[in-house]
């Protein structure tokens, strides 16, 4: 990590503050706002990554950002997108189907609907994949991705570090490297036919968990059912109302950056902070597609 002196960023433009945190204090970052600090003297300390289902939007400006600058990301955004929008639907089960009713689903209810924050946020992933689908080559093989593809250690691009829970390129002159959809065709130089692409998903799947976050009977039920989708562990835990969110701490820390040249090296080990940035407004992703 790379520490400015806070009068170069000053001089930059950049909004610089300052704070004390004492004792059973808590600090709370917010998206776009980086921070360093320092302790004076022995002290205990925990930081605690939480953030409310609201924040997914800039979940994912964030991630395109860093792929976009050849950056890993300490934990799989889409993963905990739709392990929450799994864990949502269950809940719009028992609530709709099952008349059952608590306070945590009634906080992922809140969440859905046709112009939830939820379903907005799965929507525009949806519209990103599919976008990137669709330049894809037609006779490019399509393959069910296996359950357990990154159950045991996250996938990410050979080149720009994104990440594959959703979906890879590969071919069979390497079957433990991958790549994503926008950098197929800097993987490798072998013949089209021994190339496939890996979903975990198909559009039609991915449309009826969309009709099921907005309230869609036959839907719900339809995903309330599944059983071959990976949740995350903290899924469940996701889904913060305000007053959960006044509770909270919320610290990003810096990830390390990887080399910004064109073949996008960047590192060879995952960032070895447990914190993730979350940042921006919604970047337009046409703009960036290959050439």
């Amino acid at each position: 990590v790379t520490q400015f002196s806070p009068s170069i960023l000053k001089s930059e433009g950049v909004p610089v503050y300052r704070t004390v945190q004492s004792s059973g204090q808590f600090v709370i970052t917010f998206p776009r706002a980086y921070h360093c600090g320092f302790s004076c003297g022995f002290n205990c300390a925990e930081a605690v990554n939480a953030a409310p289902y609201d924040w997914f939007v800039h979940g994912q400006n964030a991630v395109e950002i860093y792929s976009l600058q050849c950056r890993k990301t300490s934990l799989s955004h889409d993963k905990l997108l739709f392990g929450s929008a799994k864990e949502a639907v269950h809940a719009l089960a028992e609530t709709t189907l099952h008349g059952k009713e608590n306070l945590k689903y009634s906080n992922w209810r809140n969440a859905c609907g046709k112009d939830g924050v939820l379903t907005n946020a799965v929507k525009t992933r949806i519209k990103i994949e599919k976008e990137r689908l669709d330049q894809l080559p037609n006779h490019l093989k399509m393959l069910e991705m296996d359950n357990d593809f990154d159950s045991v250690e996250e996938r990410e691009c050979f080149s720009c570090f994104y990440d594959l829970h959703l979906s890879a390129v590969g071919c069979e002159c390497s079957p433990d490297s991958y790549s994503c959809l926008r950098h197929f065709k800097l993987f490798c130089s072998c013949e089209i036919e021994k190339r496939f692409v890996l979903v975990r998903y198909t559009m039609n799947e991915l449309s009826t968990l969309v009709e099921a976050l907005e309230g869609e009977p036959h839907a719900i039920e339809a995903w309330a059912t599944r059983n071959n989708g990976v949740v995350s562990a903290s899924a469940e835990d996701a889904c913060m109302n305000e007053q959960d969110m006044e509770r909270a701490m919320c610290k990003t820390k810096n990830c390390e950056e990887g080399k910004s040249l064109p073949s996008c090296p960047g590192t060879n080990e995952r960032s070895s902070s447990p914190y993730s940035h979350i940042s921006s407004e919604l970047v337009h992703l046409e703009s960036h597609h290959e050439t």
